[in-house]
């Protein structure tokens, strides 16, 4: 008897993650890994510790804040994106699924994509631009049917 194909189903934002398959006896799904970065949850203007620095133009007294170069907040969930793919990476790595099904938004789903290695990144089977962290499972198939349509 073959071997029953694995997906994984990645649900994700920039600071939330969900991984389910199909069970493999009966309806549904199972949830393989959850993920969640309340850093990364946290508004930029509450990861700033305190007013940013202040420069003085050299050619006159006049004071300018200095605004950071990136966004906190955006670091953040970039780095928790990063740490996500690389835990699809190593399952990839180790064989423990045959296809990936990414959703999440445009920008995470690009950051994503760029940071799975070769063999994660050759498993992706489809992927959506949305966001579907709080999706109650019973509710996946429908969006699972509209892939499937595109």
């Amino acid at each position: 008897m073959p071997k029953k194909r694995i997906t994984w189903i990645v649900m994700a934002d920039g600071s939330r993650a969900r991984i389910v398959a199909r069970r493999e006896a009966g309806p549904g799904f199972e949830v393989i890994s959850e993920m969640a970065s309340p850093e990364a949850q946290a508004p930029s203007r509450e990861i700033w510790s305190d007013r940013p620095g202040r420069t003085q133009e050299s050619g006159n007294s006049a004071h300018h804040s200095m605004e950071p170069r990136t966004d906190p907040h955006e670091e953040r969930k970039a780095a928790f994106v990063r740490d996500l793919a690389g835990r699809l990476n190593r399952a990839a790595g180790e064989k423990r699924f045959d296809a990936l099904i990414l959703f999440a938004p445009p920008r995470c789903l690009n950051e994503l994509r760029t940071t799975l290695d070769e063999v994660a990144r050759g498993k992706i089977k489809a992927e959506a631009p949305k966001d579907l962290t709080k999706l109650p499972l019973e509710e996946l198939p429908r969006h699972l049917d509209a892939l499937a349509e595109r």
